[in-house]
């Protein structure tokens, strides 16, 4: 409990009394209020920051003398212990959110079987993971692959990676998660199968790259040729590093 230093409902009254009244200076006088309580509201945000400090501190603690002595100089201005709190209490950035190729629709064309595909419009915006493809195909196919790829020279692309989905029915948008297929901001996605034939526009959009033959196995290289205006109804989603 903190005692007012001088008498209480005099000019000069400060502190606080049983944890419930306070005196403080306003302009020339003094007022009188109920203590304010601080509020806790424990958010999730709050608590993971909360988390993140007592590992930190339980971090500092296991280092070695050696060890906690290496920190010591590291950032000018700050003791050792403040130095390893700043490093360990960078909060990483969020993740980003990474969508890569055209709308999964129901188009006016369709494209073959036995040819590379990749979508030149809406490279990736982000480096990371693919973790969902969405594919509309005209008729099922048995043999859906789908992968990544990058340019480089001209028309000349390279799989990053891709992975094989199989089997997708027809005649609806058909969703494939927990998929694992590397990206890189400006990377293209692209597919190959072997039977039935996917969505596509032949005008209006970027243009899409085509060889026949199979070139999505991850390292694979290919020049490939445009058709200006296409689109292929193959769409994927995932997340930053």
């Amino acid at each position: 409990m903190t005692k007012p230093r001088n008498p209480l409902l005099s000019l000069g009254a400060r502190g606080t009394i049983a944890d419930s009244l306070t005196f403080q200076k306003r302009g020339r006088g003094t007022i009188a209020r109920g203590k304010p309580t601080p509020t806790d509201p424990k958010t999730l945000l709050q608590l993971a920051q909360r988390q993140r400090y007592r590992e930190a501190v339980a971090a500092w603690n296991a280092l070695t003398p050696e060890g906690k002595e290496a920190w010591r100089g590291v950032c000018p201005g700050l003791t050792a212990y403040q130095c390893f709190m700043r490093s360990e209490l960078k909060w990483p950035p969020p993740p980003i959110p990474i969508d890569i190729g055209s709308d999964p629709t129901d188009r006016i064309s369709a494209r073959a079987p036995n040819f590379t595909y990749i979508d030149k419009a809406n490279p990736a915006n982000a480096t990371g993971t693919l973790h969902t493809i969405k594919v509309y195909f005209d008729t099922d196919t048995t043999s859906f692959r789908v992968g990544t790829f990058y340019l480089t020279n001209a028309n000349t692309l390279k799989c990053r990676d891709s992975v094989l989905i199989g089997a997708v029915a027809s005649h609806a948008e058909r969703t494939f998660t927990g998929l694992s297929i590397s990206v890189v901001e400006g990377d293209y996605i692209g597919c190959f199968f072997t039977d039935g034939y996917i969505e596509t526009d032949t005008e209006g959009f970027i243009g899409i790259w085509y060889k026949a033959g199979e070139f999505i196995d991850p390292g694979d290289e290919a020049t490939y040729s445009f058709l200006g205006g296409d689109a292929i109804s193959l769409y994927g989603i995932g997340t930053s590093n």
